[in-house]
């Protein structure tokens, strides 16, 4: 059973951005949204942090993700810094809170696959087409796992939720969404909110960095929050993206009770603004996300080889020059999406190698005899991500798990081309010119890349309905839902 709950959602108002003028590292223009939006804090690197620090005063990075500064202490820090900015800005009518409770139907328009995510173009490759994800932002009343509802698949790390906590603790309210997947094959709440989405503008509408157009739409129709709600009561969610923010929604919710205190309305501690998207519905896109390895010792093409033959097959895609190294490329990522349809396969660079590999699962009982003594199901263990990380990365590569979880060893990617890039940069004769891809030059640490196929949506659904938890970095569902769009404060009496 799945409670969602409609609430005042806070809103940039516009009117109140103003013009900002043209200077280095700026983005000119009128009174824009996506002028103080942002995308998803887990996903903001400190280049990406600082461009938003400059697009605008009011960018809602201040808030999500702000800056250490020199002296920083209890008292005076990123996170009451937070606070104060939010408060400001709601004083001064920078923010604005609706007088009406509502869902908000939050639309996404984007290329098919993903521009970032291609390679060259290959013949008879199909031409990008353009997708929309439709779902809605609501609060939702929280959940322990366990008790059944909620649905978790990955596993997740203490730094991230400290971080998560202090921001919560600091501000009482949430910037950034959760991302919910749940099931409805009649599409009984998409068809509720095209209602509304189908017969006026947006309320908000921008376009991001990245291509993806947003919208949203504000939807107080109390049939149609009563279609939602009667709809989702019936139904678990999966938690997509967010795993992190949820936990950390758990741990406020129980510090708040362990302190006594009591809200007004919806807009409590026990309840949390997220994004559900039914993952029936048509535009749901999963992207692989690609490991580069380093800090491994004494390794060689040989070792590699001895290794990793015993439980896959080979092919080699050799190359002596740039465009020799472009077209094995090509042909590697497109045998590895291929061969993904009914095998298991990953692709391989290794640094100081002219060959690119594709390895493929020889038979998946290996993964049996791998855990014969640690009890998994059928579904988990046959997944593309507990193959590589615990057939390859742990027991042939020797990478403890902790180095794992701790990034000691192993770095993640969304972009094929970025991964191949960090390893090939600055052998002779390949690559001899800067990647153009977030920055990657001659002194790259990795040694060795890692390329998957994405994971499919029914094996996320079947190991969560398990209570088993995939390895980090098993999904990135893409687009990103933008932090800034809504913003859900608590209500404290």
């Amino acid at each position: 059973m799945t409670d969602v709950l409609p609430f005042y959602g806070i809103f940039y108002n516009k009117s109140r951005l103003g013009k900002i003028p043209a200077r280095p590292g700026v983005r000119s223009g009128g009174k824009d949204h996506n002028l103080v939006l942002t995308q998803p804090y887990d996903k903001i690197t400190s280049q990406m942090q600082e461009a938003y620090y400059k697009r605008h005063p009011y960018n809602i990075i201040r808030v999500t993700k702000g800056k250490d500064c020199k002296g920083d202490n209890d008292s005076n820090n990123k996170y009451t810094r937070a606070n104060e900015y939010l408060n400001n800005w709601l004083k001064k009518k920078i923010l604005v809170r609706d007088n009406k409770r509502a869902i908000y139907g939050y639309y996404q328009e984007y290329l098919s696959p993903p521009c970032s995510e291609r390679s060259e173009p290959v013949q008879g490759d199909r031409e990008n087409r353009v997708e929309t994800r439709r779902g809605f932002i609501a609060l939702m009343r929280l959940v322990d796992f366990g008790k059944g509802g909620v649905h978790p698949h990955e596993r997740t790390l203490l730094k991230p939720k400290m971080d998560r906590l202090n921001l919560m603790r600091a501000t009482g309210g949430s910037t950034g969404q959760i991302f919910m997947l749940y099931s409805d094959q009649q599409l009984v709440i998409n068809s509720a909110l095209d209602k509304v989405t189908t017969r006026r503008e947006p309320d908000i509408k921008l376009t991001d960095e990245y291509g993806v157009t947003h919208k949203l739409w504000k939807v107080t129709d109390p049939k149609i929050i009563k279609t939602v709600q009667n709809t989702m009561r019936k139904r678990d969610v999966f938690i997509a993206d967010g795993h992190h923010r949820y936990e950390t929604a758990l741990n406020y919710r129980n510090e708040m009770r362990a302190l006594g205190l009591e809200c007004i309305g919806n807009e409590s501690y026990e309840n949390r603004m997220m994004t559900f998207v039914n993952m029936d519905d048509k535009g749901l896109t999963i992207l692989p996300t690609h490991r580069l390895v380093f800090g491994l010792k004494n390794l060689s093409l040989k070792q590699f080889i001895n290794k990793i033959e015993p439980y896959f097959w080979l092919n080699e895609y050799p190359f002596r020059t740039p465009a020799e190294e472009k077209n094995a490329r090509i042909d590697m990522l497109e045998d590895l999406k291929m061969t993904g349809i009914t095998a298991h396969a990953f692709g391989v660079a290794l640094r100081g190698v002219k060959k690119h590999i594709l390895l493929t699962l020889k038979d998946e009982k290996i993964m049996d005899r791998v855990f014969k003594n640690e009890k998994h199901s059928h579904p988990w263990k046959r997944l593309d991500v507990t193959i590589l990380h615990s057939l390859i990365l742990e027991k042939l590569l020797g990478i403890t798990k902790e180095e794992i979880a701790q990034e000691e060893k192993v770095n993640y990617v969304r972009s094929g081309d970025e991964a191949i890039d960090n390893i090939i940069m600055g052998q002779n004769n390949i690559l001899p010119y800067p990647s153009r891809l977030s920055g990657i030059g001659k002194n790259s640490p990795y040694q060795m890349a890692f390329l998957l196929n994405p994971t499919k949506i029914e094996e996320v659904q079947k190991v969560s309905i398990g209570g088993e938890r995939m390895p980090q970095k098993s999904t990135d569902f893409y687009p990103k839902l933008l932090s800034g769009i809504v913003i859900s404060k608590i209500n404290f009496k």
